[in-house]
């Protein structure tokens, strides 16, 4: 059975180096003033499409919890989850289950977090290469179930690029 509809997976904004932003490890490294603009603009990119998530799910390092922070502040109904594989070298197979666990019957979900994740679940969507994840990009998919197998559409590639 397959509950959700729509899956975003959006990279973090730019960060800054470890040694730029004060921090102890790459885990705790913060957004950039560029990387900030670049989740806005993303997450304004989707509200013009529509796009209202139910949830939204994070890796735990703090350049994606940022960046969830921003979207959310676009779409504060949404539910906000963290989910640690999607900091891991987990399969792309096995964090797009952790994903599907983590939002159980949400239908709308935004993801937020690293690549190679977030190209590797793109290519095995779409059956193909991904698309280039740069920094803030974001991947919108409509699934469908039809004949007993999961099928995605790419419905919208953005890249914040001008920013």
């Amino acid at each position: 059975m397959l509950f959700m509809r729509e899956l975003v997976l959006m990279r973090h904004g730019e960060a800054l180096s470890v040694r730029e932003s004060g921090a102890e490890s790459d885990a705790d490294r913060r957004l950039s003033p560029r990387g900030k603009d670049q989740a806005s603009a993303s997450a304004g990119r989707l509200k013009a499409l529509g796009f209202v998530p139910d949830v939204i799910i994070s890796s735990p390092l703090l350049r994606a919890v940022e960046t969830a922070d921003l979207a959310a502040a676009v779409f504060p109904s949404a539910v906000r989850l963290r989910e640690p594989a999607l900091a891991s070298d987990a399969s792309p197979e096995a964090i797009l289950e952790a994903l599907r666990s983590a939002a159980g019957e949400a239908p709308s979900v935004l993801v937020t977090g690293h690549q190679p994740a977030m190209g590797g679940m793109s290519g095995l969507l779409l059956n193909s290469p991904p698309p280039p994840f740069h920094t803030g990009s974001f991947a919108y998919f409509r699934l469908a179930e039809a004949a007993g197998r999961h099928a995605a559409e790419l419905a919208e590639f953005f890249t914040p690029e001008r920013i």
